[in-house]
């Protein structure tokens, strides 16, 4: 396995363990996160900036659902950059309704091995259907 996806098995493994500073001992400091979801529905959609950015996303992941099912699956490396698919399935918890979405995750690196970009991308509809009251 490369070290760009040992890394990405780590983070992983530190967001099934809830282990946020873990994960940020991995990102660069101007690192970008973004999440498909419609930002005016979840608190955790849209685009965070920077380490702090990273915790805002996922204490508002966390603040605001509830996450059922977590699976990364088919991976692959293309340069500087890792590409997986993700089934994750939850249920928001201001509506109580479940969410499922299958969605792409892009994480890229730069020279010193840290993920300077994650991208997770795809039909969010569930999770924005999920949010409505």
């Amino acid at each position: 396995m490369s070290s760009h996806l040992t890394t990405i098995q780590t983070i992983y493994n530190c967001f099934a363990q809830g282990d946020v500073p873990g994960i940020l001992a991995l990102l660069s400091d101007d690192v970008t996160f973004f999440n498909g979801s419609d930002p005016r529905l979840t608190s955790f959609g849209g685009e965070f900036k920077g380490r702090e950015g990273v915790i805002r996303f996922f204490t508002a992941l966390g603040a605001s659902s509830q996450t059922t099912l977590f699976e990364p699956y088919d991976f692959r490396e293309e340069s500087d950059r890792v590409i997986n698919r993700v089934r994750h399935d939850g249920i928001i918890n201001t509506t109580g309704r479940p969410f499922s979405v299958d969605v792409l995750f892009t994480w890229a690196f730069n020279d010193k091995g840290q993920v300077i970009d994650w991208k997770g991308t795809g039909d969010f509809t569930s999770v924005n259907d999920a949010a409505l009251n």
